[in-house]
């Protein structure tokens, strides 16, 4: 699946093909910090009947960084370490938690004013990290091609590639609309929505967002009744699909602080090679996050 920190690359192409090069290729203005935290609620799980139930804090923490090579080629560099820390009821056939440690790359090349393309490679590792094998380690590829119509309409275009998930390859379409000058609508990935821009510190934004990702499963969950083997040496899907509103608040030239809340309306955890899904029922999210850049 694909990392926020990879899709702040994407975007970063809107500003890429709209600037000139003179006031975008400042490698001093495109580094930052990122932590942030999300918990969503505890909820049950079924499978042909209850399954058990789970709650899911999310810790995140990234470095990112930029440098221009020439004119029309940019090279994007980071660290990413996320966890989504599992509080389940006895019995549940999770792992404790499902992470990520990756090394993120990225280069992106302007063709024209109009036409810039990107390939993204996050190797790293992605898994319970109770035991560490080969499988463990994972390198997502993305693929993108944005085409900026105008200063305020902006297309994507690309493929993200995961040879361990249950998609290995997955299209992605997405625009950036500024429709308005203090409105823009987004449809992308991992946030679908619109924002308006209330003051100079404040945006508002709202719409659908998502959370998951493919981890490797080495520690042995047992059997639990109905599945075709031992819930061990696999990989799960993990997903949720949530609908909030939230604010971007600039609390400082460098620093900025996003809040959201909203509804959790689907929740998955597919073991795809052992057919073998927990469904979640609904529930509700909040998320915290602060960024400083450089």
């Amino acid at each position: 699946m694909i990392t926020r920190i990879a899709l702040g690359f994407i975007l970063s192409i809107g500003a890429l093909v709209a600037q000139p090069a003179s006031t975008t290729f400042r490698p001093q203005l495109l580094e930052s910090v990122a932590t942030s935290y999300s918990y969503s609620s505890d909820e049950s799980l079924e499978r042909n009947g209850p399954a058990g139930s789970v709650a899911v804090h999310r810790y995140e923490l990234s470095l990112s960084g930029r440098a221009a090579l020439n004119d029309t080629d940019l090279f994007a560099y980071g660290l990413a370490y996320t966890t989504n820390s599992l509080d389940l009821a006895p019995g549940t056939p999770l792992p404790d938690q499902l992470s990520e440690l990756s090394l993120n790359l990225g280069y992106t090349r302007k063709f024209s004013q109009q036409w810039s393309g990107s390939v993204f490679l996050r190797p790293g590792l992605y898994g319970d990290l109770e035991d560490i094998d080969g499988k463990t380690f994972n390198a997502p590829l993305l693929l993108t091609a944005a085409f900026a119509q105008s200063r305020e309409l902006l297309w994507f275009f690309g493929l993200n590639l995961n040879a361990y998930s249950d998609n290995p390859v997955l299209p992605i379409v997405g625009v950036r609309w500024q429709f308005a000058p203090d409105w823009t609508f987004n449809v992308g990935f991992p946030r679908t929505g619109v924002s308006y821009k209330l003051s100079e510190t404040v945006t508002l934004h709202g719409g659908l967002t998502f959370q998951g990702g493919t981890f490797r499963i080495t520690e042995s969950l047992g059997t639990p009744a109905g599945a075709t083997s031992r819930l061990a040496n696999t990989f799960v899907d993990y997903r949720e699909i949530r609908v909030g509103v939230g604010a971007d608040i600039k609390l400082h030239d460098r620093w900025s602080l996003n809040v959201d809340v909203g509804s959790m309306t689907d929740r998955k955890f597919d073991y795809f090679d052992r057919d073998y899904v927990l469904n979640g029922d609904a529930g509700f999210y909040g998320a915290l996050s602060l960024k400083a850049s450089f």
